[in-house]
């Protein structure tokens, strides 16, 4: 699917609602997890979405939170796949 995330946008603190890759095709976004990590991307950049089943902090964060970066709308092609994570094996989607 594809998603365009208009400028000044940022979202809640919200989980992945499966596992999905998420390749931003134009302009930036971020996301940021619980523990205040953020990270930056832009076109060709890659990254993975595998936090459900978070537990919420005392903060109230649950997952991550995202929005957009400078002056263009984000435009996100983003793969979810099929499976259910399996959290007590060593590799989660086997």
């Amino acid at each position: 699917m594809f998603t365009v995330l208009p400028v000044g946008w940022v979202g809640e603190w919200h989980e992945n609602p499966k596992p999905q890759w998420i390749l931003p095709l134009s302009g930036r976004w971020f996301v940021e997890s619980m523990d205040g990590t953020r990270c930056e991307m832009g076109a060709g950049d890659l990254s993975f979405g595998g936090d459900q089943g978070c537990v919420m902090d005392l903060q109230g964060r649950k997952g991550h939170r995202s929005g957009t970066l400078g002056d263009q709308p984000a435009v996100l092609m983003i793969v979810q796949l099929d499976v259910v994570p399996a959290p007590n094996r060593p590799c989660r989607f086997t």
